[in-house]
């Protein structure tokens, strides 16, 4: 499943431009969830703007 990612795509074609699509996957049972959405931004955070 990873290797179908537009994340990995985009990375993997030199693109650092991801915040869009990273933080688009926050959506449980089909609905849009404020949780998870705060959970990709810390992460988001970790590993790309703290470098």
């Amino acid at each position: 499943m990873v290797n179908k990612s537009s994340i990995l795509k985009k990375l993997k074609a030199g693109d650092r431009n991801i915040f869009k699509a990273y933080t688009s996957h926050c959506r449980y049972k089909g609905k849009w969830h404020k949780g998870i959405y705060i959970r990709r931004l810390t992460e988001f955070a970790a590993l790309f703007i703290t470098r």
